[in-house]
């Protein structure tokens, strides 16, 4: 059967969680790199269909490809195990120290990844240096356009949104983290429902999507667009980016993927292993939650 029943899939994430607790710093760095990375390529083409389509809501519908493949390949991503992790703890499967271990090797992972994407996007973009980003208003062509368009992202995402409002911005930039991930690790829980790879893709779309459309601050993504930007040359201080975008949004992205993906499925469907695998050992099935949970 496709389908994975609501307590079978609690359970198999509280089992994943406790295996991705004890999976290696250079395996967690390594799949947190290609997350990170592909998501930043991700974004690129969401920007790139909005300004040359027009129709800024076509690039957040092919957006979630970078996320789909994410879930496929069972990569790491550390706003989905901001969910996972918590729940393989409260069942006793994982410590709170493995758990922010795992946090912490999979964030640097997902920020090596973007890191690595937007030095070669801004050499690409720029025509190795030879183009100046022109400002949207300047009525910019071709890739100089889309340079432009990030740098303004990256302003408008650290200075005027959230820097100019003080302790409102800091709220609004963790406010906005949390719905992020709340749709985030939604799409990524909606996909674990499926056993077929059609049913995977369709389940985590639309969700992803929504964040994208609806402009929540998502870290990883942040991640890639807040190097970039200083890279094309915003001026944007790092500093300020890590302040007043990466911490407020790493803050809200755990608590929206902790608290409304991990507290909720945990409290209202955690059965007892035993009462929902078969009593005798199924390899089959073990595999098949692992493999799903990308627990290998």
């Amino acid at each position: 059967m496709d389908y994975v029943l609501p307590n079978e899939l609690v359970d198999g994430m509280i089992a994943a969680g406790g295996k991705k607790a004890t999976v290696s710093a250079k395996n967690l760095l390594v799949r947190g790199f290609y997350s990170g990375a592909i998501l930043g390529l991700a974004t690129c083409l969401a920007i790139t269909v909005g300004i040359q389509s027009k129709m800024p809501f076509l690039g957040s519908f092919l957006f979630p490809f970078g996320f789909a493949s994410i879930v496929l390949f069972g990569m790491e991503l550390v706003t989905g195990n901001f969910a996972l992790l918590p729940m393989a703890t409260w069942a006793g499967k994982s410590t709170w120290r493995s758990t922010f271990r795992n946090w912490t090797w999979v964030w640097i992972g997902n920020f090596i990844g973007t890191l690595l994407v937007a030095i070669l996007l801004s050499i690409s973009l720029t025509s190795a240096g030879t183009v100046e980003p022109l400002a949207a208003s300047d009525g910019g062509k071709g890739w100089a356009l889309i340079a432009a368009k990030i740098i303004s992202i990256n302003k408008a995402n650290v200075l005027v949104k959230y820097e100019a409002l003080g302790s409102t911005g800091f709220f609004l930039a963790f406010l906005r983290g949390v719905i992020a991930n709340w749709l985030v690790c939604l799409g990524v829980t909606m996909a674990l429902v499926s056993k077929s790879v059609p049913g995977k893709i369709l389940a985590c779309w639309l969700p992803i999507t929504a964040f994208q459309t609806m402009g929540m601050e998502h870290i990883v993504v942040n991640m890639f667009l807040h190097t970039a930007g200083p890279l094309l040359g915003s001026g944007v201080p790092f500093t300020k980016v890590i302040f007043w975008n990466f911490l407020p949004v790493t803050i809200g992205n755990i608590v929206g993927g902790m608290v409304f993906i991990g507290m909720l499925f945990y409290s209202t469907h955690r059965t007892k292993m035993s009462n929902v695998l078969p009593s005798i050992h199924d390899e089959k099935l073990e595999r098949e939650l692992a493999a799903e949970l990308g627990a290998r």
